[in-house]
C-alpha cells in the first residue's frame, strides 16, 4: 500500500507525495508534480504509492498493459481519459469525478470508487473484483460485458445505465436508485436486492 509519510505542513492530515515531506496541495511546484505523474501514467508500466488527492487529469490515455496498485487518486477529476488493458490492485479513486472515460479490458480488484460520479463513462470487457462502488452517481453509462464478482453498489444512484451480459453474482445493489437500467444477458438473481426490490429494473 502506501508509504504513508505525513505532509509536514503543520496540521495537514495528507501524506507526502512520492518520498517528498509535502503532500501535493502543498508542494510549491504542483505543475512539476502533476506533469510527473501523468508521465508515469502514460509511459510507464508499472507503478505504486502514488498519492495525490484532488487533481484534474484531462485526456490521458494510461499506458496498455501497465500494472497500478497501492495509490490514492481521490476527489480527482478524470476527464476523456482512457484505462485499457490496465491492471489495478488497491486504487482509491473515491469521490473522484469520470466523465467521457474508458476503462476497456482491464482487471480491477479491492479497488474503491465510492461516492464518485460517472457520466457517459463506459466500463466494458473487465474483470471488476471485490471492488466498492457503493454511493456513486452514474447516468448514461454503459457497464456491460464485466465480471463484478463480490462488488458493491450499495446506495447508488443508477440511470440510463447498461449492464448488459455481466456476471453479478454476490454483487451488491441494496438501496439502490435504479432508474432504466438494463441487465440483458446478466445473472442478476445471484445479486442482492432488498427483499422488497425487484431486479428487472
Amino acid at each position: 500500500m502506501f508509504e504513508l509519510k505525513k505532509c509536514s505542513y503543520p496540521g495537514c492530515p495528507a501524506y507526502s507525495f512520492m518520498g517528498t515531506d509535502l503532500c501535493y496541495h502543498h508542494t510549491a511546484d504542483k505543475q512539476r508534480i502533476h506533469r510527473l505523474i501523468t508521465e508515469k501514467l502514460s509511459e510507464e508500466s508499472e507503478f505504486r504509492d502514488i498519492y495525490v488527492v484532488a487533481a484534474d487529469f484531462r485526456g490521458i490515455t494510461v499506458r496498455k498493459g501497465s500494472r497500478l496498485s497501492g495509490s490514492n487518486f481521490s476527489f480527482c477529476v478524470f476527464d476523456r481519459c482512457v484505462f485499457e488493458d490496465i491492471s489495478m490492485n488497491s486504487v482509491f479513486f473515491d469521490f473522484s469525478i469520470f466523465r467521457d472515460c474508458v476503462f476497456r479490458g482491464d482487471s480491477i480488484r479491492y479497488s474503491v470508487f465510492s461516492g464518485s460520479t460517472f457520466a457517459n463513462t463506459k466500463i466494458n470487457d473487465s474483470t471488476v473484483l471485490h471492488s466498492n462502488f457503493m454511493g456513486i452517481d452514474a447516468e448514461s453509462c454503459d457497464f456491460s460485458s464485466n465480471d463484478f464478482y463480490f462488488s458493491n453498489f450499495s446506495l447508488s444512484k443508477l440511470i440510463d445505465i447498461s449492464m448488459d451480459d455481466c456476471n453479478l453474482k454476490r454483487t451488491s445493489f441494496r438501496s439502490c436508485i435504479m432508474k432504466n437500467v438494463s441487465l440483458r444477458y446478466s445473472n442478476p438473481e445471484d445479486a442482492y436486492f432488498r427483499n422488497e426490490e425487484a431486479h428487472g429494473l
